[in-house]
C-alpha cells in the first residue's frame, strides 16, 4: 500500500489539472483552427462595424445573441442583437457617417477564458478610434469586451457580446 501512496496522490491531480475546459494562459491543450476562427470572428466584427456593414455584422451573431451594455448612470441594458439591438445599431452607424465621425475598432489583446469544441468564452481589448471629419484621428477610450460564441453548422457565432468597460466616457454614449 505505500508503494502506491504516491500514485493516489497524484491522480486527483490530473483530473483536476487536465479535465477543466478553462484554459491556461500558455498552454497548448486547445483546438488551433478553432481559435483561428474565432479570432477571425472577432476581427470582421470590428471591420464590418467600421465600414457600417450591417448586414455582414449581423451574420456573425447567433439568432438568439444577447447583447450587454451600460448606461452612463451604470444601469445595465440586456436587448437581443438580431431585434432591438440591430435598431440601434443602425441608428449608431447612421450618426457616426452622417457626422462625418469614421470609426476604427483596433482589436488587441484576447484571452481565451474557455474552449470546447462548440462553446468559447474570451476577453478582448479594443482601442476605439475616431477620424472627424477626415481631419485627426484620435483615441476615444479603450473597451473592454466579453465575448461568447457557439459553433452552429461549423461556424462560429457570437452568442454573447458585452461591452464591460471603458477607460473614457463615450462620445456617443448608449442608451
Amino acid at each position: 500500500m505505500r508503494r502506491y501512496l504516491p500514485l493516489l496522490l497524484f491522480v486527483p491531480i490530473a483530473f483536476v489539472s487536465f479535465g477543466r475546459s478553462e484554459l491556461q494562459p500558455g498552454g497548448t491543450d486547445f483546438n488551433a483552427v478553432d481559435r483561428i476562427a474565432i479570432s477571425d470572428v472577432i476581427d470582421a466584427y470590428g471591420i464590418y462595424w467600421d465600414n457600417n456593414d450591417l448586414e455582414a455584422y449581423l451574420t456573425l451573431f447567433s439568432e438568439d445573441a444577447v447583447g450587454v451594455t451600460y448606461r452612463p448612470d451604470g444601469e445595465r441594458v440586456e436587448v437581443g442583437i438580431q431585434d432591438e439591438y440591430s435598431i440601434v445599431a443602425k441608428e449608431r452607424m447612421e450618426h457616426f457617417e452622417s457626422n462625418g465621425m469614421q470609426r476604427r475598432k483596433m482589436m488587441a489583446n484576447q484571452l481565451f477564458i474557455e474552449l470546447e469544441d462548440d462553446y468559447a468564452h474570451l476577453h478582448q481589448y479594443m482601442t476605439l478610434l475616431t477620424t472627424n471629419n477626415g481631419q485627426k484621428t484620435e483615441i476615444v477610450s479603450s473597451v473592454f469586451y466579453v465575448f461568447k460564441l457557439k459553433k452552429v453548422s461549423g461556424v462560429w457565432k457570437i452568442t454573447y457580446r458585452e461591452v464591460k468597460r471603458t477607460d473614457a466616457k463615450l462620445d456617443l454614449q448608449f442608451k
